[in-house]
């Protein structure tokens, strides 16, 4: 009786793994003619993210402040991107994603 209850436990925690597990829409293809990776929303804003930390780190005056301006300056390039949110191969921004990030900060940080 043991043996079957504990086998009546394991299957119901499989069946009870397998019924949560909601599977990913796979992601939009790329543009035709563009040789990249497409990005989620909250994908590209993390890399928006990372790309400001890692360029105003050297140079910018308030450290202290540094994460929330990025992310500021992130959520603003965003609002001038529209989907589908392509980036290269080699995990560089685009010149328009680059454009629209600076403008972020721009905006994000008064002097």
């Amino acid at each position: 009786m043991t043996r079957l209850s504990r086998l009546s436990a394991a299957a119901a925690v499989l069946l009870v793994a397998a019924c949560t597990t909601v599977a990913k829409p796979p992601a939009p293809p790329p543009p035709p003619g563009s040789d990249g990776e497409t990005l989620s929303k909250a994908m590209m804003e993390r890399k928006l993210l990372d790309s400001c930390m890692y360029r105003q780190f050297q140079t910018a005056p308030n450290r202290n402040r540094l994460v929330e301006d990025c992310r500021c300056a992130a959520r603003g390039a965003m609002k001038n991107m529209s989907e589908p949110y392509v980036v290269a191969r080699t995990g560089k921004l685009s010149g328009a994603q680059e454009i629209s990030l600076r403008e972020g900060f721009a905006a994000c940080v008064k002097p």
